[in-house]
């Protein structure tokens, strides 16, 4: 006996649904009833079919269904035989039809229709302009989408895909079409490294449970219908814990099913899908792969353009002096040779380095290697007064395009040349009152400086990225800002005095003003209390 599901989708919700990847022209050419609409997941595929054809599947076979994290309720289904463009995904089911199916159901779907769908962006901007889109399927216009179980059935297995023979295809769009064979089939991808560590979906991160990281061949595995290995809730952040993946991991392999939204989405069918501990993943390409013109590691970059090559070959990178980036940014990358770590960030991922162990105007330089959740921590022997080599690429970062930028190097290849000797030491005699102005600030961005009498006025909190408010008096009180950088001012700091505080100064992009980075001393500021409070009144 069989059981009719009827499914009442309304156009309006579609826009919310789990996206896939775009059409190629090259399917199979799989003919089925052309007036009845009965066709073959194959030819749905197939860009001969237009969007907007009504569709009738017959005998298909249920292979995902999404009962994880905030958003809930879409499936796959597969034709039993598998195999290239044998899937599809079904879009806009109500959740309690959805949870009325079970993996390995036969079904037939009526009242469909091939949709491609493209994200348009909030008021049109935003937007996927990449030229691909999603194939899948939702109900016809004005109708409904019913669901029919007919039996029960066999998921097909897994097809094993070479991602890294994606990886070195020559351009992008011959990734795309590859990686559009497998749009809503259940794939497994084998021996691939992880590039960065999980990260939140999307700007908000308002899902705990959604999160990314991006693996061989330009794919990128996201957590929509399983957690990654390790991964336990934030209890309240908007930003996932770290699970067991870190960025350098050699995965076994993961399956999953491929999907799209702005990138190709490997999306893992279970915890267990995503198996660690691999031993067989390609080697970061680096010195002796620099010229042989192969995406060694299919990670989208060869030879110089790749950061293995560009930490490791020395002709991937010109030699440059602080004075001369804090000058002009250079337009290719760089060598930062015998430079001092005069500071490190709160996280411990980042750092600041200045020409010598003196500290002078135009001297000092950010080393960015990524957040918290990009990134590894910094290794044991970089510590403040190390000397470094420092190999990156120069950018000026304001995250609005508005006011002043920061300049700052990305960390892709860092070397300890020796360890400390004697500790940096900062500028003294300058002001706040004559940093804050830009022609006179400026030169002492990233500069490691020595402010007298500060008092801390107030702090902030997480809603404000913790910038704490200063004050700094001289023949006259001087109010200024402290971001947190490196040391992050709390509640039990406010009204302290400071006979003198050391920290870096530098251009907060967020505020479009100069303000000061007060730096860590072991657990607490670099700085010495003042014995009469008088002193910054």
């Amino acid at each position: 006996m069989s059981r009719t599901i009827a499914v009442a989708i309304t156009l309006a919700a579609a826009f919310f649904a789990c996206r896939s990847s775009g059409d190629d022209t090259s399917g199979d050419d799989v003919q089925g009833d052309a007036a009845s609409g009965d066709v073959t997941i194959q030819e749905v595929q197939n860009d001969s079919m237009a969007a907007g054809t009504p569709v009738t599947l017959k005998g298909v076979v249920v292979t995902v269904i999404d009962k994880y994290g905030d958003k809930q309720g879409d499936f796959w289904v597969e034709e039993p035989g598998g195999g290239e463009r044998s899937g599809v995904h079904v879009f806009g089911a109500s959740q309690s039809s959805v949870e009325a199916l079970t993996v390995g159901d036969l079904v037939d779907i009526t009242g469909a229709q091939k949709d491609e769908f493209a994200y348009q962006g909030s008021n049109g901007s935003g937007g996927d302009t990449s030229g691909r889109s999603i194939t899948e399927l939702k109900p016809v216009n004005g109708g409904m989408l019913v669901v029919t179980k007919t039996g029960t059935g066999t998921v097909p297995a897994p097809m094993v895909v070479n991602a890294l023979e994606i990886g070195q295809k020559a351009t992008q769009a011959e990734r795309d079409a590859e990686w559009e064979k497998w749009e809503g089939v259940l794939i497994t991808v084998m021996n691939i490294p992880t590039f960065n560590v999980p990260a939140c979906v999307g700007s908000a991160c308002n899902d705990d449970t959604l999160n990314k990281f991006d693996v061989t061949g330009g794919l990128v595995v996201e957590s929509a219908l399983a957690p990654f290995p390790g991964y336990k809730p934030a209890m309240g952040s908007t930003k996932a814990v770290p699970s067991n993946i870190k960025a350098g991991d050699c995965l076994g392999g993961v399956t999953g099913v491929v999907d799209y939204f702005f990138d190709y989405l490997l999306l893992n069918t279970s915890t267990d899908a995503v198996m660690t501990g691999g031993t067989a993943c390609p080697a970061a390409e680096a010195a002796g792969q620099c010229t042989d013109n192969i995406d060694n590691d299919g990670n989208g970059f060869k030879d110089c353009d790749d950061n293995g090559c560009l930490a490791t070959q020395s002709t991937c990178s010109a030699q440059a002096t602080i004075p001369a980036v804090q000058a002009a940014t250079p337009t290719g990358p760089v060598a930062l040779q015998n430079v001092f770590v005069t500071a490190i960030s709160f996280n411990n991922r980042n750092f600041w380095v200045s020409s010598n162990l003196a500290a002078a105007p135009n001297e000092g330089i950010y080393v960015f290697r990524g957040t918290s959740t990009n990134s590894t921590a910094l290794p044991a022997d970089i510590v403040v007064g190390a000397k470094v080599n420092v190999v990156g690429r120069v950018t000026e970062n304001n995250n609005d395009m508005t006011g002043d930028t920061a300049t700052q190097i990305s960390g892709v290849g860092i070397t300890v040349v020796a360890a400390p000797t004697t500790a940096p030491v900062p500028v003294a005699g300058q002001t706040a009152a004559t940093l804050l102005v830009p022609a006179t600030g400026e030169p002492y961005e990233s500069v490691l400086v020595t402010l007298t009498n500060v008092k801390v006025v107030s702090v902030g909190n997480s809603a404000s990225f913790f910038v704490a408010g200063l004050s700094q008096k001289t023949t006259v009180s001087t109010a200024f800002k402290a971001i947190d950088g490196t040391y992050r001012f709390l509640a039990a700091d406010i009204g302290k005095c400071y006979s003198s505080i050391t920290g870096l100064w530098n251009y907060s992009v967020f505020d479009n003003v100069f303000a000061f980075q007060p730096r860590l001393n072991g657990t607490a500021v670099d700085g010495v209390l003042a014995a009469n409070q008088a002193d910054c009144n």
